[in-house]
């Protein structure tokens, strides 16, 4: 039999022709399906054998042209992808056989031999042949389980947002979780506190340490729905920066009146003392160290710097970098009075592995906002070109700034970096995401 071999695997076609059945056979083989064609009207075979994937032309469209002017010719479609949809596609354009790959060489030659006696007719393939789970032979990897990382529950500023234009990037306000095995730190209080409270009534708890960086409403409105305040034998432990007027303390008592919340400070069920922060010496919780540094914002405002055994992260949510600069972020060198400010800040955060921080503004935006205590994105990229830290995490999004603004904004943030050849990584936080701090 003359027998036309279309097979873009050398290997496949070398298996066949190099097997002593071949020698009753006359083999052309080629590699695309133009070839194919071209050698069909050549050597007018007896039988066609096609893959599938044939290049140039694609196996069904050689089979059907072949149709088109050969009725009787035999014509094998062989694949690799055993699909029902290629298998029907074959017997619909007319093939007399679809062979699944990988296939045994003797087997190929036994349905030569049936053809040679008998034109073949297609049979039913099993389309769960070797595809059978086996638990044995499945790799089934497990993820590994974070036992070490922050996780921001709250990525606003100013108000929670909600609706379709804020899934992506969610609407809490500022709440981050801290762990490092058995340790457990939380910063900040916004209404992501609610979920993360949520989830810690299935863990055994007992006691929490809570930073609160300034009491404005987005840092500690969702304190009174912290579920763990309520549970009996517990305890909690607020740190926030000393007050200008009141205490955080006389704060929360205020907010907490009958006139606002149904259930007072005193009326809780776990206990609740208030320590005072100041920026003189790092706080531990476990193995975790938190240092704090005041940042440009209205009131008593702390950024911190978590301190783990293999990474140190920066956190800050609220600070004005540059105060009332609209210009080029290239303009603000090392030594700019501008950045005299700020000097103790970058100093602070000079080691970090990563930096949160805040860039509210678009800079047209900020224009608008001088004063509000809040980075525009080409002032907050001056800190993090100072700081020198190769992987910057922007929080504290703008409330207004829906998902599709915060993807261009994203974009703009690496535009700007690049225009200032500062060498960084950038990425928008988001409710949920997760930042690991054993050093993966």
């Amino acid at each position: 039999m003359i027998i036309i071999l279309a097979e873009p695997s050398d290997h496949v076609a070398q298996s066949i022709l190099r097997s002593k059945r071949a020698q009753k056979h006359t083999f052309y083989h080629v590699h695309t399906g133009t070839e194919c064609l071209s050698f069909v009207e050549k050597y007018a075979p007896d039988l066609v054998v096609i893959d599938i994937m044939t290049p140039v032309m694609h196996g069904i469209e050689v089979l059907k042209k072949i149709r088109h002017k050969e009725k009787d010719l035999g014509v094998i479609i062989s694949s690799f992808q055993t699909m029902v949809q290629n298998y029907r596609a074959a017997v619909e354009a007319g093939a007399n056989y679809f062979l699944p790959k990988p296939f045994d060489i003797d087997h190929f030659f036994d349905l030569i031999d049936q053809h040679e006696k008998k034109p073949l007719t297609p049979t039913q393939i099993s389309l769960d042949k070797g595809h059978q789970f086996s638990k044995e032979l499945c790799y089934t990897p497990k993820p590994s389980v974070l036992t070490s990382y922050i996780k921001f529950w709250g990525t606003r500023g100013s108000n929670p947002v909600a609706g379709n234009e804020y899934v992506r990037f969610g609407g809490n306000t500022c709440c981050l979780e801290v762990r490092h095995n058995d340790t457990l730190a939380i910063i900040d209080a916004g209404t992501g506190i609610r979920p993360l409270g949520e989830q810690l009534l299935h863990e055994d708890h007992e006691s929490y340490h809570l930073f609160v960086g300034h009491t404005h409403w987005d840092h500690i409105t969702g304190f009174p729905f912290f579920a763990p305040i309520y549970q009996k034998n517990g305890s909690i432990v607020v740190w926030s920066p000393v007050g200008f007027e009141k205490s955080t303390k006389e704060l929360f008592t205020d907010m907490l009146a009958y006139a606002y919340f149904p259930v007072r400070l005193e009326e809780m069920h776990s206990k609740i003392m208030f320590k005072e922060l100041r920026d003189t010496k790092p706080i531990p919780v476990g193995d975790l160290l938190i240092d704090t540094y005041h940042t440009n914002h209205p009131g008593p405002t702390l950024g911190f710097k978590i301190i783990s055994p293999q990474k140190t992260i920066g956190y800050i949510t609220d600070n004005e970098m540059l105060m009332g600069y609209l210009g080029h972020p290239n303009d603000i060198t090392s030594d700019h009075p501008l950045l005299e400010p700020h000097l103790g800040l970058i100093e602070f955060l000079k080691g970090c592995d990563v930096i949160i921080h805040e860039a509210q503004y678009l800079p047209e935006e900020y224009a608008h906002k001088i004063g509000w205590g809040h980075s525009s994105i080409s002032n907050a990229t001056v800190l993090i070109r100072e700081v020198g830290c190769k992987e910057w995490i922007v929080t504290h999004h703008e409330p207004t700034h829906s998902d599709e603004k915060l993807q261009l904004k994203a974009q703009l943030h690496r535009d700007i970096l690049r225009e200032c050849n500062v060498q960084c990584s950038v990425e928008l936080a988001y409710d949920g995401f997760m930042l690991p701090l054993d050093g993966m």
